[in-house]
């Protein structure tokens, strides 16, 4: 897997800002990252002119009164580093703010999901959408704690990456891997329901098969946890059992096998981030 150095952290100069802060110093001390950038966009193009009139008495820009503010809760939870670097990124615009991150060729981008209510974190799902980089979503009840790590498998081109990911991070956070893989028998074998069950039975061996190739390519000891249901959504499936397992972190690949090659995020990962869902979820892309 490629090396979690370069890191990104979305801020939005609310209280949630601390826990994000904590929950990237938890992941630091196992990865050792080289380096941190904190990101603040700065949404609205103009501001009142209250806060234009003060500005030129502080001796300040906008940008600068911001960048102070990020900088006072990065000391208060970092020591000293020069490896944190700040970034304000004017103009309101959500593409350029994502091309921008693209550009910088971060290896994660972690960003806030507030889960309070329905419209919540509107932002930072369409930053998701638009970048190319791996996203990690942390919902305001987030600790940072990895006892527990949810592995959801479609055997997707996805799943390779998936491993490698959850492997490694398994490994240097000590936490334990718990692989899923959901069964739905699709809308083409409705003409043939009088053999569901066997139709069932085939593609649970064939993703136990799957399973256990890749389970010998990476040392993995954990079984897989199959669950077979037409009803649910995939996405629910996967957050139920991550509850039941007790798990802090969800791994899910960009897009499954049923998702259109041009859609910017699949259906899969687009639920789980949902605003009523209070797990974090890492997004491999």
């Amino acid at each position: 897997m490629k090396n979690l150095k370069n890191i990104a952290l979305c801020v939005d100069l609310t209280d949630m800002d601390s826990l994000l802060l904590n929950y990237i110093k938890k992941l630091d001390d196992a990865f050792e990252f080289n380096s941190l950038t904190v990101l603040h966009l700065i949404e609205l193009e103009e501001f009142s002119d209250n806060i234009q009139s003060l500005l030129p008495n502080l001796g300040k820009s906008i940008i600068q009164v911001l960048e102070s503010e990020i900088q006072e809760k990065v000391d208060s939870v970092f020591d000293s580093n020069p490896n944190i670097n700040i970034h304000v990124h004017s103009g309101g615009n959500v593409e350029d703010f994502a091309n921008y991150i693209d550009s910088q060729k971060f290896d994660l981008l972690l960003m806030g999901k507030k889960s309070s209510h329905f419209g919540a974190g509107i932002l930072s799902g369409r930053v998701a959408r638009l970048t190319s980089c791996d996203t990690l979503f942390l919902p305001e009840i987030a600790v940072p704690s990895f006892d527990n790590i949810s592995l959801a498998l479609d055997f997707s081109s996805y799943s390779e990456k998936l491993l490698q990911l959850g492997t490694n991070l398994s490994k240097k956070v000590h936490g334990k891997l718990h692989p899923i893989h959901v069964i739905k028998v699709g809308i083409q074998y409705f003409p043939y329901i009088k053999n569901y069950n066997k139709i069932s039975e085939e593609l649970e061996k064939e993703a136990l098969k799957s399973y256990k190739k890749l389970q010998k390519q990476y040392g993995l000891s954990s079984p897989l946890t199959i669950i077979k249901d037409n009803e649910q959504h995939i996405s629910r499936l996967i957050y139920n059992n991550a509850v039941l397992t007790s798990a802090n972190l969800i791994l899910v690949g960009n897009k499954g096998k049923k998702d259109e090659g041009d859609l910017l995020i699949g259906s899969v990962a687009e639920q789980l981030i949902a605003y009523d869902k209070n797990l974090p979820v890492w997004i491999v892309k």
